[in-house]
This record gives structure tokens, C-alpha cells and sequence, in this order.
């Protein structure tokens, strides 16, 4: 019985040869698509599940309040903190301190590289968080003059070579033997080094490992077995009000959850692990929706021979097993296609998603859940539903001739249909709204000319030779202005609460970034000024009458705003109660040094004395390439050992947007597909209903009616779903992305054109994919139709 029933199935499959191939198509081109993104979702949640205490191990976060509502969740805390934890609360096993210094410039040898991130951090960091040594002493980081480094770096520097014992130096100022080798190639980790270095390193920066007013590294613990984390948590909440943070609690956030969650509730990672899997459900359920219309509509045909069956003595059961057989046969080709389609589509998802795609990941336990919830939806929407409504025929009913439902009844059909054109105009109006947010951060005015500049980091003997370098720099004929400055704009800066300016509240707290700049700075990036003036050319002019130093700084307006100070230029700003004393030259225009995920923050750019991050540099475009060779020369000119690392300020802005861009793209061509597939479904079922009505077409064509007329009722009723699906789509997809929006500080309008572009779009699709098959019943010889009658 199996057996016939099977070459019954077949035989059927092939008789419906177009209808077959579509359902097949549609089906496994949605399954390879679905698989495709759970890829993308496991990879995600897969982040940092190799460290074996995971569920342990917590990040300590700063939550500082300010007046007018500012605050800065940051996991940066003082470098005392994670000792203190471990004398002062039994909950905690271990801690650890680690700094991310960036990139820094490392020699062996005669060589030189420019590699980072490097880490400083403590001898306990790789006792806590799980990195596989390879080579060398897991504990080599307890002697202050050993670093550890990674694969991929001992390669670069060492090539075959063991790296145990070979010194290199940092900055050309610190030297380090190699004490262990790790591994961190193709792990998924949201804490990234080439370099495990002492915090000796760290000192040489600046930084006072003693100082609980300095905020810079990050501290994780290790919890014991069965500490309760509430009360710790209660515990640790004014530890730093006790050390003078007074505005400043603590919490300790899962380091399990960084990846996906953000520490401020804000720009939540996870959101993009919803929309994935809301769009893999979208395009399961309008592949099923497909293969449920169709095969109920196909059934339709099948109705004389169930009715036969019945007659004959056939049960229920065994009609429903013959359907659900053959249904079966349609769902093993669709799954074997859909595993050719992942094979194909696997370099180009690579590619446009930046992900290492193993199929490894099909033995993960959460592939496998989720595959097993896909396939599981497929089965009951295309498989039992189609099965069950054709066993459900009545005898009497199933032996009349099939007839078409009445027009304009909304039944099983035409509802599904108008869910797959919802769901069509929710993914053509939220990939617009992503487009169109994209558009607006690059088009937005960021109060500085980004155009044309670049920026070079100094590290080493590149920023004790930087009046040396600026000198030759100055002199390219292509090299239109320069400046040199301690960070870059989209680098945010170092923050502090500790200014004091004439006429403040003690009750007003303002969190003040800073930076150091000489007076080119302005000019270089285009900031204007809204009140004041730049900084004197000669930095001997900045001492007060008792000739202490007394620099001049700039403030944004934003600074102003919240310290609440009118007519600032030539007022007194300082810090440190008093000792660092200064006056405000000018008030430069707002202008945006960090994402804009965030908001302008109050910002205080002081005279640059020594020890510039970086020189930046206005480039004529017109010669852009040759002015950029001839840096190149002229560095090496001063330095003919360093490496003159050039980037581009339009390069890194884009950066900061990476993973927005990678997700809209991948959202884009899941968006496509998924209104591909509903196309061809929509396809299959004009071509069905057209030819249900050749003979009332026929009719009207022999009483005068004209190809337009004919045109225009075969497609009405598709016009009638997608406004019925516009109506109810609009206000979800508004939702959607009014969420998404929230992660933006400066964003484009949700503007009611860009919903109706959506609907209409969603309409011009339904026409083009209905109206090639009513023109071919329009135009075709009524005798045709009607020559059997």
C-alpha cells in the first residue's frame, strides 16, 4: 500500500508539472534561506560560550548620575577594584583588571608592526576567562616583564619559530619576553587582543594603579559556587561612594549577556536576533502559505476521485494517508533541494555577513532545536493542513462537478493571501526605513568636513619626533591644513565630573570629556565658533600674572549649556580644586565625537603640550594620491624605520556603522526572497483561478466585453487583498521601526510616504506577477474556451 501510494504521489507530481515546481521551488528556496539566517543567529548566541565558568563570571559597571538626567553606564572602573573585591566579599573566587590600550607599535628585531588590540592586564586574566595556550606557561603574565600573544601575531612575527623567549618591544620604550602563546583564531569573543601585556604597560600611559578616581580598565570576578548575586549586588552598590565616587553605583552584569545586551538597556544587540528570526518566520510562513493554497486548490480538482474512494469504502485514515504521503514526497525534495540551495548560497552569505559559517554548526544544540521548530512548522502548515482538508470531502459533495466560490467571499485562500502581502509590506517598508536611516547618519551634518581627511596614529619614536614630522608634513604642496591632537573625533575621549568654572553650583554635575589639541584643530576639521577665539599661537602666552600654568581650553556649546554659564570667554575653568587653573578662549559649535547612537555630550579641548595621539591632515582632492605617496616619503624622511600607517576619517566613520550595514544588507536580500517567493505562490494561483474562469471569460469576450475590461476583473481582487494587507501592515511595520529607531540619538522621520511607497510597491509586484497571466486569458480565442459547451 505504501508503494502505491507513493507512485500515486509521484505520478500527480508530475501530472501538476508547473504547480509542483513551484511548490518545491518556493518551499526549499524558503528552508535554505531560514537555515541561512539561524546560522547567522547561532553565531551570534555562540559568543563567548567556550570560557568553562561563563555562567560565574560577572563585569562590574559604573551607573554615574549627573545633573538634568545625564548618566554613563561604563564598565571602566578603577584598577584597586578587583583586589578589593576578592579581601571584601567571600562571593567573590578570583578577579581580574584589564586595560584595552588599542593598537600599539611593536618591534623584534629590526622589524616593525603596528598590532593591537594590546591588553594589560593581570596575571589572573587567563584563570578566569578560558583562551587555550598553546605554547609556553599559563601564568606567564605573573612576571612584569613577559606578555602573552596570540597565534595569528607569533606567526606574523616569529613564522615558524617558537615564540617562548623572544623579545620584542612595545613603543620602543618597554621590553617584553614572550611567555606564552594563545589561541583566539575563529573564536567567537567579545574581548579581542593580539597582546596580553602587565599593567606595567598601563603605567607607562599614564595610568595610577593605586587612584580610585582613575576610570579606565575593565574588572571581571569569578563568583563562587552557589553565591547568591542579589546580595552581592546589594552589597557592592556604594562601594565606590565610600572610596569619594559619590555620584557613582556599582552592579555586576552577566558576562554571558554582553554580547546581546547592553549594560544601559540601550542599543540591545538582541534586537537583531528577533528581527532575524521574525523575518526566517515570515519567510517559512509565506513558503507554507504557498504550498497550502496551492495544494487546497489543486485539491479542488481531486474532489471526484475522493468522492469515488469513499464510495467504494475507503475510510478517513487511508485517504489521509495517501495525501499525507504524497505531501511527503513533495517535502523530502524540497529538503534535499534546500540543502543544494545552502551549499550555493553559503560563500555569499560569508561574504555579506562577515561570518564564519561552519557547517559544524548544525551539530549546535540551539541549530538543532530551532532546524527541528522550522521543519516541524513546515510539516503542519503544508503537509497536515492540505492533507486534511482534502480528506475532509464529502462523498456527495466530492462526485459534483468543482465550482468556483462565489467572488468576493474572504475564505481560506484569499485570507492567507492577504497575510503574505502583510507581511510583504511590513519587510518593504522596514528595509526602506533601514535604507533611509543609513542615508540619513551618512548624509548628516556631524559639525565638522570629514571630506578629505585622514589621520595618522603616532606611537613610539613617531611621537617624540612629531614637531619634526609636522614640519615636513606641512611642507606638501597637497596637505591643505594639520593638525595634531590626542584622539580623533569618533573616538570619544577620556570624561571627568572634576571642573570647576566661576559661578558654578556646587549641587551641578556636569560629566565633561576631554581632549588636547593645538590651535590648527579647528581649522583642519572646519569646526566653527559660536563665541571666542582660538587658542594663542604662542603657548607662553597662557600663564596668568603669577606665572603658573594656566592654559587657555575651548568648550562646545553643549558644555555650556549644562554648566549653566553665561558669557564664558575669559572666565575662570579649572579642576582639582583649584590647581589646574584656566580660562575659556572660545566656545567652539557642537560638534559630534562619537556615534550617533548617542547624543552630543559636553566636551573640553585644552592646548596640546607633548605626547600627540595623532596628526591629522586636510588633503587637496584634486591630487589626492600623489599628496598621500608623498606623506609616505616624507615620514620616512624622519622616521625611516616606522611604519606610516595613513587612514581615512570617511573609512572609520563608516566603521562605527558596520554591523547596522552588514544587517541591512542581509535584510535586504532575505526581504527579496522572501517577496520572490511570495510572487511565484501569487503566480501559481492566478494561473489556477484564471483557468477556473476561462469560460466566464469566454462568455463576456462573446458579449462585447473588451481585453482591458477583462484585465481589470481578473485583477481586482488581488488589488482589493493588497489594500486590505496595506491597511493592516502599516501600523505593525510602524511599530517595528519606531523601536528600532530608539537606538539612535539623531534619526530620520517615520514619514507616512515611505509606508505608502511600501504599498505601493507591494501593488505594482502583485500586478506584474498576476497580470501577464489575465492578458493571456484575456487576448486567448473565446472558441477556445467554450468549444466543449
Amino acid at each position: 500500500m505504501l508503494f502505491k501510494n507513493l507512485r500515486i504521489g509521484w505520478r500527480n507530481i508530475k501530472k501538476n508539472g508547473i504547480f509542483s515546481i513551484i511548490n518545491i521551488t518556493g518551499l526549499s528556496l524558503g528552508i535554505a534561506v531560514v537555515t541561512l539566517i539561524l546560522f547567522w543567529v547561532v553565531d551570534e548566541i555562540n559568543y563567548d560560550r567556550f570560557h568553562k565558568n561563563i555562567d560565574r563570571i560577572y563585569t562590574v559597571y559604573e551607573h554615574q548620575q549627573y545633573s538634568e538626567g545625564q548618566e554613563l553606564f561604563t564598565y571602566c572602573t578603577p584598577f584597586p577594584l578587583g583586589k578589593e573585591f576578592i579581601t571584601n566579599f567571600s562571593e567573590v573566587e578570583n578577579a581580574t583588571t584589564f586595560a584595552n590600550a588599542g593598537e600599539q607599535l611593536i618591534r623584534f628585531e629590526d622589524r616593525e608592526y603596528k598590532e593591537g588590540p594590546v591588553v594589560c592586564t593581570d596575571s589572573e586574566f587567563l584563570n578566569i576567562f578560558s583562551f587555550e595556550v598553546v605554547q609556553g606557561d599559563k601564568n606567564a603574565l605573573e612576571a612584569p616583564d613577559k606578555i602573552v600573544i596570540d597565534e595569528e601575531l607569533a606567526a606574523v612575527l616569529f613564522g615558524n619559530e617558537s615564540a617562548i623567549g623572544k623579545i620584542v618591544k612595545i613603543n620602543d620604550n618597554l621590553s617584553y619576553s614572550v611567555g606564552a602563546v594563545v589561541k583566539t583564531e575563529k573564536l567567537n569573543t567579545t574581548i579581542n587582543f593580539k597582546i596580553l601585556a602587565p599593567l606595567n604597560l598601563a603605567e607607562s600611559f599614564g595610568a595610577d594603579l593605586t587612584r580610585w578616581g582613575n576610570n579606565w580598565p575593565r574588572t571581571s570576578i569569578l563568583l563562587s559556587q552557589n553565591a547568591n548575586i542579589g546580595e552581592l549586588n546589594s552589597k557592592i552598590t556604594n562601594f565606590l561612594k565610600e572610596k569619594g565616587q559619590e555620584n557613582t553605583t556599582l552592579y555586576l552584569f552577566p558576562f554571558q549577556n554582553e554580547r546581546l545586551h547592553s549594560y544601559s538597556g540601550k542599543n540591545n544587540r538582541i534586537q537583531y536576533i528577533y528581527q532575524f528570526l521574525g523575518i526566517a518566520f515570515i519567510i517559512i510562513l509565506i513558503a507554507s502559505i504557498n504550498f497550502i493554497n496551492l495544494s487546497t486548490a489543486k485539491a479542488e480538482q481531486r474532489r471526484p476521485e475522493v468522492g469515488i474512494r469513499k464510495v467504494l469504502g475507503a475510510n478517513k485514515v487511508s485517504i489521509l494517508s495517501q495525501f499525507l504521503q504524497e505531501k511527503g514526497i513533495m517535502i523530502v525534495l524540497s529538503l534535499l533541494l534546500s540543502a543544494i540551495l545552502v551549499l550555493a548560497f553559503t560563500p555569499a552569505f560569508r561574504s555579506v555577513s562577515d561570518k564564519i559559517v561552519t557547517f559544524s554548526l548544525l551539530g549546535n544544540k540551539y541549530m538543532l532545536l530551532m532546524l527541528l521548530g522550522v521543519i516541524s512548522t513546515v510539516l503542519v502548515l503544508s503537509v497536515v493542513y492540505p492533507s486534511l482538508y482534502i480528506s475532509s470531502f464529502n462523498p456527495a459533495q466530492a462526485m459534483k462537478k468543482t465550482r468556483l466560490k462565489k467572488q468576493g467571499k474572504v475564505g481560506a485562500k484569499n485570507l492567507l493571501v492577504i497575510v503574505q502581502f502583510v507581511l510583504s509590506v511590513v519587510l518593504i517598508s522596514s528595509t526602506l526605513i533601514i535604507t533611509r536611516q543609513l542615508k540619513y547618519i551618512n548624509n548628516y551634518d556631524l559639525g565638522y568636513d570629514q571630506a578629505n581627511l585622514i589621520y595618522i596614529p603616532l606611537n613610539g619614536e613617531a611621537k617624540n619626533n612629531h614637531e619634526a614630522l609636522r614640519q615636513e608634513l606641512t611642507g606638501i604642496s597637497g596637505v591643505v591644513s594639520l593638525t595634531r591632537s590626542s584622539r580623533v573625533p569618533f573616538y570619544g575621549g577620556s570624561s571627568s565630573w572634576g571642573y570647576d568654572w566661576e559661578g558654578k553650583d556646587p549641587e551641578n554635575r556636569v560629566l565633561i570629556c576631554s581632549m588636547n589639541a593645538d590651535r590648527n584643530y579647528f581649522e583642519t576639521l572646519g569646526i566653527q565658533f559660536a563665541d571666542g577665539n582660538n587658542f594663542p599661537e604662542n603657548y607662553s602666552e597662557v600663564l596668568d600674572y603669577e606665572n603658573t600654568p594656566s592654559p587657555q581650553v575651548i568648550l562646545n556649546e553643549e558644555s555650556i549649556r549644562r554648566m549653566k554659564i553665561k558669557n564664558p570667554v575669559g572666565k575662570y575653568f579649572g579642576r582639582n580644586g583649584g590647581e589646574e587653573r584656566g580660562v575659556i578662549a572660545g566656545v567652539a559649535k557642537d560638534f559630534h565625537f562619537q556615534s550617533l547612537h548617542n547624543g552630543v555630550e559636553p566636551m573640553v579641548i585644552m592646548p596640546l603640550f607633548e605626547n600627540p595621539g595623532y596628526i591629522i591632515a586636510r588633503i587637496n582632492p584634486e591630487n589626492f594620491t600623489e599628496t598621500i605617496n608623498e606623506i609616505k616619503k616624507s615620514w620616512a624622511k624622519v622616521l625611516p624605520q616606522s611604519i606610516c600607517e595613513i587612514k581615512f576619517f570617511d573609512d572609520s566613520l563608516e566603521s562605527m556603522y558596520n554591523s547596522e550595514v552588514k544587517i541591512s544588507a542581509l535584510f535586504k536580500y532575505f526581504s527579496f526572497i522572501a517577496i520572490f517567493i511570495s510572487c511565484i505562490g501569487l503566480f501559481a494561483l492566478s494561473l489556477y483561478i484564471i483557468e477556473l474562469r476561462k469560460k466566464e471569460i469566454g462568455v463576456r469576450k462573446v458579449n462585447g466585453a473588451k481585453i482591458g475590461e477583462v484585465i481589470l476583473l481578473l485583477n481586482q481582487d488581488f488589488i482589493r487583498w493588497v489594500v486590505i494587507a496595506f491597511i493592516i501592515a502599516c501600523p505593525i511595520a510602524w511599530l517595528i521601526m519606531d523601536k528600532w529607531l530608539e537606538n539612535f540619538a539623531f534619526k530620520t522621520n517615520l514619514s507616512w510616504w515611505v509606508f505608502l511607497i511600501a504599498g505601493a510597491l507591494a501593488l505594482i509586484i502583485a500586478m506584474v506577477t498576476v497580470s501577464y497571466q489575465s492578458y493571456r486569458a484575456a487576448v486567448r480565442n473565446p472558441v477556445e474556451a467554450l468549444r466543449y459547451e
